[in-house]
């Protein structure tokens, strides 16, 4: 097997004329770098790191943000057999200096001058720490040099100018380093969020990246035509997978945020054809899409309501007889195309004219070239994935965790099986085993405990061994995800099983279905339940601020202002309605299951607080906010 920067090469010298990125000039218009290019500057770049001390098997910091030359220097440490500690600018200095510190790097790269301040605000935790590479030349760079005392400071394109006349001098160099490169080699160490207690670091290796990237075509047929749009953090585990996806595959990736007017105007310049986005995201351009409808009178909402309800069902009916369901014992033949043929047939005319009337328009409005989007980072919302899916725009969703690779599954493309995560890729074994006992399978159709085993999965946690041992068992990687998977491998999330919830009389509860279940409310933007060791359940609710405005506008409520219009008696009584008929028996809830009292917070979730930056729930963080909160609701 390859490693990462040999497919790379190979990639790269079949396709030099193809576009490999799309990234931002100066006046915001996208600018294309091909992969002769691309394969030029990692060159150079490597010659220079090169040159500048950077050796084998030596952990690099990384702090910068999407862009073009993301990719560079990533693929530049990888050339030489080092890898990157990475990070994004929004980190803080506190973590900053766990995270440079753990590995004891040497060297780090970093996007700007501003991240350069930050560090020298822990430059003493760090005394390791010699010289630093700055991708954004400073505008003062003499003034730069001054104020990193004790730090050796080399600009980017100084970096590329000694790595060009080192490459004209050592016409051998480059490919002599790369081919000493090995698939088990460290690619990456990805440090988690630490939520919980210390940053670990997840160490991967280019075999768990190559594995991939090949693997991910079982589930999705991805051609080399694709173009990519990311808007995720790219050191991110996921969207790093899929970034290699984008490279080893041929394909062209352009840089986008994920910011409601940045992300339209991109996706109108680049059209893309896949995107992989967290469940947030994908939020965000439902609530666009029906913003937009309600915007345009009430019968247009109800025609829409209409022709999605009938979509829902027509496509309900489709995956019965398909049998794109979870199948816990062997279907019998023929019986469900009998059973649903018909009222399918009935419902299709019905389909077809809201396809010409409505979803037709949203899709060539917004997603004019689109193939398949795939959502990753957490649980998708079940009326997002019925929307996208009645309005047949193509969304699959992924699932892994940093420790796995990431990707440990995802939907087929052409046999999607909702509310699931799909089945493993191939180099992907997994079982279930019970809760209580580890060591027990569980049959399918049952809850459990998800353990993986795969060469993609992380080689340790840097430093940390009896972290290790804790969570990779024999080979197999428990993920701490409490799932059921069918006959098929077909996986899904019940919850986690740190995150489960007992209650006073015994009855556990996974809290995850039943904050999807709560958020399918358009008053409510997020929720968080509770209950350990309690009576019953209770939440603490976040309204959706701009519709619980239009809402009291629309009724003539007076309040005081934005923030505390969740404390209007009239308010509170929508949202109990919304809770009790969303969590109620007549969508499979237990009465256990039920919120009994609940608290309306006054501002959004934010990331980096309440929102990791996967835009999950930070609930040790959470618990200690709303400290008084919890307790009033919970005494």
């Amino acid at each position: 097997m390859d490693t990462v920067i040999q497919r790379f090469i190979k990639v790269a010298t079949e396709c030099s004329g193809k576009k490999a990125q799309l990234s931002k000039d100066g006046q915001g218009e996208f600018r294309p770098t091909t992969y002769g290019e691309l394969l030029d500057q990692v060159k150079m770049a490597a010659a220079g790191f090169h040159n500048f001390g950077v050796k084998r098997e030596e952990s690099v910091g990384f702090i910068c943000d999407n862009r073009q030359e993301w990719a560079v220097c990533d693929f530049a440490l990888l050339s030489l057999g080092a890898h990157d500690v990475p990070r994004g600018t929004d980190i803080m200095g506190g973590p900053m200096a766990q995270i440079l510190g753990i590995p004891e790097c040497e060297k780090a790269i970093l996007e700007n001058e501003q991240q350069l301040d930050k560090l020298m605000t822990i430059k003493d935790d760090l005394p390791q720490l010699k010289t630093v590479f700055l991708i954004d030349t400073p505008a003062d760079e003499e003034g730069a040099r001054k104020k990193a005392k004790g730090i050796k400071l080399h600009s980017f394109e100084e970096i590329m100018a000694v790595g060009e006349k080192f490459l004209g001098e050592n016409t051998d160099f480059y490919d002599k380093e790369v081919s000493q490169g090995s698939p088990k080699d460290i690619a990456t160490i990805i440090f988690t969020s630490g939520t919980t207690g210390d940053p670990k670091g997840v160490m991967l290796t280019n075999e768990s990246y190559v594995l991939q990237s090949e693997g991910i075509h079982q589930n999705i047929h991805i051609s080399e035509d694709e173009q990519w749009m990311t808007i995720l953090p790219i050191w991110h585990s996921f969207e790093r997978a899929i970034n290699y996806v984008v490279f080893l595959n041929k394909n062209c990736v352009a840089y986008s945020k994920p910011i409601g007017q940045v992300l339209v105007k991109d996706f109108q310049a680049v059209k893309p054809t896949m995107m992989t986005a967290v469940p947030r995201v994908w939020e965000a351009l439902y609530n666009g899409i029906m913003r937009n409808v309600r915007a345009k009178g009430a019968s247009a909402e109800k025609l829409m309501n209409f022709f999605l309800a009938n979509a829902g069902r027509h496509e309900w009916l489709k995956r019965k007889i398909l049998g794109r369901n979870f199948q816990f014992h062997r279907p019998v033949p023929l019986l469900n195309p009998l059973l649903f043929a018909l009222p399918y047939a009935l419902l299709t005319p019905i389909r077809a004219l809201g396809n010409i009337l409505l979803f037709n328009k949203v899709k060539e409005s917004m997603f004019p070239n689109w193939f398949v989007g795939i959502s990753g980072g957490g649980a998708l919302q079940p009326k997002v994935d019925q929307f996208f899916a009645a309005a047949g725009i193509n969304l699959v969703e992924g699932y892994g965790l940093t420790e796995s690779g990431p990707i440990i599954s995802v939907r087929e493309e052409h046999d999607p099986v909702a509310g699931g995560v799909g089945v493993p890729l191939p180099a992907v074994e997994i079982k279930v085993v019970d809760v209580e006992d580890g060591d027990r399978p569980v049959k399918a159709g049952e809850r459990g405990v998800l353990m993986v085993k795969s060469p993609q999965v992380m080689t340790g946690y840097y430093g940390k061994p009896d972290l290790t041992a804790k969570v990779i068992r024999n080979g197999w990687l428990d993920t701490g995800d409490i799932v059921v998977v069918d006959r098929r491998d077909n996986i899904a999330i019940v919850g986690r099983s740190k995150d489960t919830i007992v209650l006073l009389g015994g009855e556990n509860i996974e809290p995850v279905p039943i904050e999807q279940k709560i958020c399918d409310s358009p008053y409510i933007e997020n929720a968080v339940v509770l209950g350990q060791d309690c009576k019953y359940l209770t939440a603490l609710i976040v309204p959706n601020f701009e519709m619980v405005e239009e809402f009291v506008k629309k009724n003539n409520i007076s309040y005081n202002d934005t923030a505390h219009v969740g404390d209007v008696p009239e308010v509170k009584e929508l949202l109990n309605g919304e809770i009790s008929q969303l969590v109620s028996g007549k969508n499979n809830f237990a009465p256990f299951e039920r919120i009994y009292q609940f608290t309306v917070l006054h501002k959004s979730f934010e990331v980096g607080e309440e929102l990791s930056s996967k835009m999950e729930l930070l609930r040790p963080f959470i618990y200690k906010k709303y400290d008084k909160e919890i307790h009033e609701l919970t005494k």
